[in-house]
């Protein structure tokens, strides 16, 4: 899968509640003056806005009742099938919850071919409100502690965001205080190696790049 199939997936998803409310609108005009009675199925749609690392809770999602034949392809019908999920990206209320948005195997199929999906664990600057899914950044770490230059260590060029997770409570023995965030990216494995082996001893740093 490449950085642009994974844009269109997420502009789909994104976009996704307003297609549906229009074909829905316009399905029910064309039905009543037909006399006809659409068959709907249930749909589990975001209660309210969902931050991207949130863990679902019953509470956060509602149904909705669509007609059938405009359900997408991966949407769950079960409320009960996201509790306890983590969601990777952000959701406004009403927005349908995928499949491919929760922390899974079909979120991990995201990944091209020849890369895996790795957690890194960042300096919350700001940055990472940017870095949404579709963007591409470069990893630093800090410099080592005998540089003589200073200057940060890239650890990945070019990686893929894919999603965003979840701190661990209390920040981790990673951060001294609350200012740290995880993002999900893909890598090549190679460079899943690098990011795991600092990753282990400090919080790193994202910055924005293009193609």
């Amino acid at each position: 899968m490449t950085l642009t199939r994974i844009r269109a997936l997420l502009w789909r998803t994104r976009h996704l509640l307003v297609a549906l409310t229009y074909l829905a609108a316009l399905l029910t005009v064309v039905q009543a003056i037909g006399g006809l009675k659409p068959e709907v199925t249930t749909v589990v749609v975001a209660g309210k806005q969902l931050s991207a690392g949130k863990t679902l809770a019953r509470e956060d999602v509602v149904v909705a009742h669509v007609p059938t034949e405009l359900v997408p392809d991966g949407a769950l019908t079960d409320p009960s099938e996201v509790v306890g999920e983590v969601l990777v990206s952000a959701l406004p209320r009403g927005m349908p919850v995928p499949r491919s948005l929760l922390l899974s195997a079909d979120f991990l199929a995201l990944a091209p071919p020849g890369e895996v999906i790795v957690s890194v664990t960042i300096v919350g600057d700001g940055t990472e409100d940017l870095a949404q899914p579709g963007t591409t950044v470069s990893v630093y770490a800090p410099p080592d502690e005998f540089s003589d230059t200073g200057a940060a260590i890239l650890v990945a060029d070019h990686a893929t965001v894919v999603g965003h997770g979840r701190v661990p409570e209390g920040g981790g023995f990673l951060s001294d205080s609350d200012n740290t965030r995880v993002v999900f990216l893909a890598v090549p494995q190679e460079t899943a190696t690098l990011i795991l082996g600092y990753g282990t001893r400090t919080a790193m740093r994202v910055v924005l790049t293009t193609h």
